[in-house]
C-alpha cells in the first residue's frame, strides 16, 4: 500500500477513536471561497471522507485536519485514484499546524493567514440589485462594484490559544459607479415591495474600509461558540443555496457549532452521525419594516432598529453516501417589534400565522439531501435543495417551493483531470400569492438581505435559471474553468428579464504560497424597467494571494 509521508504520523485518533485534547482546541473556519473544499469534494466523491458533511460549511481547521486522518484510515480500504495521493499532501501541507496538535502539541498561534490584492475592472453596465432585478457578480462577499475599475486589497490574521481562537479578514474596497433604475423603475419597485418609495439597491462608487469577518470562537467538548462576523453555506449546491451563502456580507451572529459529529442512543442511531448549528444574529442594510400598522423606514436609509434573525440546521449522515439536512431561519424583531424573550420564543416554537400583536415572524424552512449514485459510486453525486416560504416543510409543498436540482460528475471516460457539476434552479409563480413572493414578507419589507444584498441564492424572488461549470483539474491547487449562467424572470415581476453569460477562469498556484486568479465574464442582460435594449458588459478579474504557510512552534 502506498503511503503519505507528510504527517501520516499524526493518525493518533480517528472518527471513533479517542480525540485527546482535540475536543478541548479551538480553530478558525476555513473561509467559504477556499480551494479547500474542491479538494475536500473531490475526495469525498470518490469515497475517502464517509463522515465530512457537505451541507453544512465552513468547516474548522481542527475539523479539516479530522478529515485528513480519516482519508488516511481509508486509504486501507479503497483503491488509490490517480490524483488521490496529490491531493492529500497538498491539504496535508495546509493543516499541518492542525495536524500537529492533534498529536499532542500545544495550541497556541498567532498567523498572517492571507494578504490579497484584487481587481475588477467591468466594461458595459453590471446588474447589482438581485433582490429585484439580478446581480452580474454573485457569491462574493457583498463585495460593492459598479461599471469601471473596482479594487479590493485585504488582509486575514488567525489566532488560537487553547480553548480561544480568533480570526480577522478586512478589505479596502473601491467600487465604481453602477446606474440605478429610473423613475418609472422606482414606481414599480415601490408596489411590488408595498412601500411609500423604493428601497435603494447596494450602494457603490465609494472607497472604503470593511470587515469582511471578524470573529472570536471558544470551544468546550466538540462545541464551538462564535462571535462576530460570519459567513455560512447551507446546502449541498455550488451556485448558491436557498438559507444561506456568501452572496451578501456576512452577518453580525453569535453561533454554536458542533464542530465533531454526533449519534444518538438506540435506534436512533440509524440516523448516523449528527451535525448541528444553531445562531443568533442581527441584520443590517433594512430599509423599511412593517409592523404595529405602521410602515417605518425611508428610501436608502438603514433602519436604526434592524430586524434579528436566527436560524437551526441539523445534518444527518445515515450512511457514507447519503447526506440530509434540514434547516430552518426567522427574521423577527426590529423597529416596532422589541426583541423581547416572549418575541424570541414566539420565534422559535410558534407554528401559526398570529396577527401583528403577536407576529412569529418572517419564517423559511429548507431540506437538501445528497446521495453519491449506485454504480456510479466514485463518479457520480446527486443532490437538492428545496426552500419553502412561510410553508412548513418543502416536501409537503413540492409546487409552491423553490428548488435547486443538481448533479456533480467526478469523473469523465478518459478526461480523468475534468470535473463536471451542473445545477438547476426554480422558484415557481406561487397563485395563492402575489409575484416576487421568495425572499419577500408583508412585515419585513426589505425582505431576506443583508446592507440590501440576498442572502440566499442568487436566483432571486420570481426567476428559474440553470448554472453548469466544466473544470479541467491541473493539481489540487490549480485548475481551468468553463462555465455559464442563464436566468429568466417571470413577466408578473417587475416586468420579467432574462440573464446569460459566460465565465472562463484560470486558478494558478504560481508557488505554494503565492495564487494568481483570472477570469473573464461576459453576460448579457434583458430587464424592461432598466433598459428598453438588450444589454451586455464583461468584467475581468485579477487577484494576486499571498498564504504563507510557515510552521507554528509549540
Amino acid at each position: 500500500m502506498m503511503t503519505l509521508p507528510l504527517y501520516a504520523a499524526a493518525q493518533t485518533s480517528t472518527y471513533d477513536g479517542p480525540q485527546r485534547d482535540a475536543a478541548a482546541m479551538a480553530s478558525t473556519y476555513v473561509p467559504i471561497e477556499s480551494w479547500v473544499y474542491s479538494a475536500f469534494d473531490r475526495l469525498g466523491a470518490e469515497g475517502y471522507l464517509p463522515a465530512a458533511f457537505f451541507s453544512l460549511r465552513p468547516w474548522t481547521r481542527m475539523d479539516c485536519a479530522r478529515l485528513l486522518e480519516e482519508a488516511d484510515d481509508e486509504l486501507e480500504k479503497k483503491p488509490l485514484a490517480y490524483d488521490t495521493q496529490e491531493l492529500l499532501l497538498a491539504l496535508k501541507r495546509e493543516f499541518a499546524p492542525e495536524l500537529r496538535r492533534r498529536d499532542g502539541t500545544r495550541n497556541l498561534e498567532l498567523r498572517l493567514e492571507s494578504l490579497d490584492q484584487r481587481v475588477t475592472g467591468i466594461a458595459g453596465r453590471p446588474l447589482t440589485d438581485g433582490y429585484h432585478f439580478a446581480q452580474t457578480l454573485t457569491n462574493n462577499y457583498g463585495r460593492p462594484f459598479g461599471e469601471g475599475a473596482n479594487s479590493y486589497t485585504g488582509l486575514a490574521y488567525r489566532a488560537t490559544a487553547g480553548r480561544f481562537a480568533f480570526y480577522i479578514h478586512g478589505e479596502i474596497q473601491h467600487a465604481a459607479f453602477a446606474a440605478g433604475p429610473g423613475p418609472k423603475a422606482l414606481q414599480q419597485i415601490a408596489a411590488a415591495d408595498f412601500t411609500p418609495a423604493a428601497a435603494a439597491g447596494p450602494a457603490n462608487n465609494f472607497t472604503r474600509g470593511r470587515l469582511l469577518e471578524a470573529n472570536v470562537s471558544f470551544t468546550f467538548s466538540n462545541n464551538q461558540l462564535t462571535l462576530g462576523r460570519q459567513s455560512l453555506w447551507w446546502g449541498p449546491a455550488r451556485g448558491g443555496t436557498t438559507l444561506f451563502s456568501n452572496n451578501a456580507e456576512p452577518i453580525t451572529m453569535l453561533r454554536y457549532d458542533r464542530v465533531r459529529p454526533f449519534e444518538l442512543p438506540g435506534f436512533l442511531h440509524y440516523l448516523g452521525p449528527i451535525r448541528a448549528q444553531f445562531l443568533v444574529g442581527r441584520l443590517a442594510g433594512a430599509q423599511y419594516v412593517h409592523t404595529a400598522h405602521t410602515t417605518f423606514g425611508t428610501a436608502g436609509r438603514a433602519l436604526g432598529d434592524q430586524p434579528f434573525i436566527h436560524g437551526e440546521k441539523l445534518t444527518f449522515k445515515p450512511t457514507e453516501n447519503f447526506e440530509f439536512s434540514v434547516s430552518r431561519t426567522v427574521l423577527f424583531g426590529g423597529a416596532g417589534a422589541p426583541f423581547t424573550a416572549s418575541a424570541f420564543a414566539r420565534s422559535l416554537f410558534s407554528t401559526g400565522t398570529g396577527d401583528e400583536g403577536s407576529d412569529p415572524g418572517d419564517r423559511r424552512v429548507a431540506f437538501d439531501a445528497q446521495y453519491r449514485i449506485p454504480g456510479l459510486r466514485q463518479c457520480l453525486t446527486g443532490y437538492f435543495d428545496a426552500f419553502a416560504e412561510d410553508q412548513p416543510f418543502p416536501l409537503n409543498y413540492p409546487t409552491e417551493s423553490a428548488w435547486i436540482p443538481g448533479a456533480y460528475l467526478r469523473c469523465v471516460p478518459h478526461l480523468p483531470h475534468l470535473t463536471v457539476r451542473a445545477e438547476g434552479l426554480l422558484t415557481p409563480h406561487r397563485n395563492l400569492e402575489f409575484p416576487g413572493f421568495y425572499y419577500f414578507n408583508v412585515h419585513y419589507l426589505s425582505g431576506y438581505t443583508n446592507n440590501r444584498q440576498l442572502i440566499g441564492s442568487w436566483i432571486g424572488r420570481e426567476a428559474h435559471g440553470a448554472q453548469v461549470w466544466a473544470t479541467w483539474n491541473l493539481s489540487p491547487k490549480s485548475s481551468l474553468e468553463v462555465s455559464g449562467r442563464s436566468m429568466t424572470v417571470d413577466r408578473e415581476f417587475l416586468q420579467g428579464g432574462s440573464l446569460k453569460d459566460l465565465r472562463l477562469s484560470a486558478d494558478i498556484a504560481l508557488h505554494p504560497e503565492w495564487q494568481l486568479k483570472l477570469e473573464e465574464q461576459t453576460e448579457w442582460w434583458r430587464f424592461p424597467l432598466l433598459s428598453l435594449s438588450a444589454q451586455r458588459n464583461a468584467a475581468f478579474i485579477l487577484q494576486l494571494e499571498y498564504r504563507p504557510l510557515g510552521r507554528t512552534k509549540p
